[in-house]
């Protein structure tokens, strides 16, 4: 069993490639959407440059982790479902599943992980390589160019379509970082 379970972690098969694609998508997005809100909201409540920059390496490090973590225990229970259908699968049991099936929850909360700082990077470097004057409009703008770019990916050679994926990234996204900028405007502190 153990020569299976280490065959199917380096091989990646069908269900769990298209397992880690949907980890990997999620876990962009929400990094987009997250880190952009995280720093408009601080950037709403003025803070400095110094801490915009450790507000969003650490909620970017933060979701990064806990997506990773979510998408652990996610797999790891579909995983054990998987076990617990192969040990009771009888010879009259029409649909099988193989071991080659059964899906890696390392590789989903890897690819979750990656995925998130890659898309949390986007609005990060745009708030912090921004003046003062331009830092929301160019987090905004980055933010939406990201998630424009991730709902073209993740819907490539599929039937899905583009522009609704599109326009759904980007409303999510733009009602997460106005209600965060708002609040943080709210609480406008002036750090300094």
């Amino acid at each position: 069993m153990k020569k299976i379970i280490k065959r199917s972690f380096f091989k990646n098969h069908f269900w769990d490639r298209l397992n880690v694609l949907r980890a990997g998508i999620l876990g962009a997005n929400d990094g987009i959407i997250s880190v952009s809100g995280i720093v408009l909201g601080a950037a709403g409540a003025n803070f400095d440059n110094n801490t915009l920059l450790i507000t969003g390496i650490s909620g970017m490090l933060a979701g990064a982790c806990s997506m990773a973590g979510g998408e652990w225990m996610s797999v790891s229970t579909q995983h054990d479902v998987q076990e617990k259908k192969i040990e009771s699968q009888s010879e009259r049991t029409k649909t099988k599943i193989q071991r080659e099936d059964m899906l890696v929850p390392l590789h989903a909360a890897a690819a979750s992980f990656c995925s998130f700082i890659l898309g949390a990077i986007i609005p990060l470097i745009a708030m912090c390589v921004s003046t003062d004057k331009w830092r929301v409009a160019n987090t905004a703008v980055a933010m939406v160019i990201a998630l424009t770019l991730n709902a073209i990916v993740s819907t490539a050679n599929t039937d899905i379509s583009t522009k609704k994926t599109v326009l759904r990234n980007i409303c999510i996204g733009v009602a997460t970082s106005v209600i965060t900028y708002v609040i943080g405007s709210i609480f406008n502190v002036s750090i300094s």
